[in-house]
């Protein structure tokens, strides 16, 4: 580990104030200008990773997690295991490469997919910083083919949410662009940036199996 990186590791570990422009040092440069519209500001990550993950004993599935910023801060602050699917194979290329750099390699997984389509049965919780926006941005399908693709994928996300656990915890940072299902009771939203965090919490229904004890 670098003494930069150790440096960061160590200060976010104590909750302490790091700038992005510190920890972005971990990314590619060909990357970095992506991180004031597309990556969690780390001031934001290390307050969502406290609503996400209160014990170090959950795990966090960040959906359409980028280079893997809010995992790496999320990591680092609170202990869990943090888990990030993308769908850019480059950018999970950067965000294993960062883990590597701030030896996470047992508390933090990135993996390529779509992240409406993997399981999200074994997690306790979900990040969403609007993840399906590039869906729109597609430059080789109509405009018809696009709105089609990130319905059908905001479909898929609600139905999954919809099956989620009694206590399953979900952030969204800039919302995901669909709404969360009835079952889920939000339990506090804060000003963030431009924006506003929003934890929420399913709720117990008859359907829910029986938790073990």
């Amino acid at each position: 580990m670098t003494p930069h990186a150790l440096a960061i590791r160590e200060a976010l570990k104590r909750r302490a104030v790091v700038s992005d422009v510190e920890l972005d040092q971990v990314f590619p440069d060909e990357l970095r200008e992506r991180s004031h519209l597309h990556w969690t500001p780390v001031a934001i990550a290390m307050r969502a990773a406290e609503l996400l993950a209160p014990t170090s004993s959950l795990r966090v599935l960040d959906v359409g997690a980028g280079v893997g910023k809010a995992c790496i801060v999320g990591a680092l602050v609170t202990g869990a295991m943090w888990w990030g699917v993308e769908q850019d194979q480059v950018l999970v290329a950067a965000a294993n490469h960062a883990a590597w750099a701030f030896d996470l390699g047992s508390r933090t997984r990135f993996v390529h997919g779509d992240g409406s389509r993997v399981a999200w049965d074994e997690f306790d919780a979900l990040y969403f910083y609007n993840p399906f926006s590039t869906l729109m941005l597609s430059p080789h399908a109509s405009p018809f083919v696009r709105y089609a693709t990130i319905q059908n994928t905001l479909r898929r996300v609600e139905q999954r949410l919809a099956s989620t656990r009694e206590g399953t915890r979900v952030v969204t940072y800039h919302g995901f662009g669909g709404k969360l299902p009835a079952g889920f009771t939000l339990i506090s939203r804060e000003p963030a940036g431009g924006d506003v965090l929003e934890l929420w919490i399913r709720d117990a229904s008859p359907a829910d199996p029986p938790r073990p004890a």
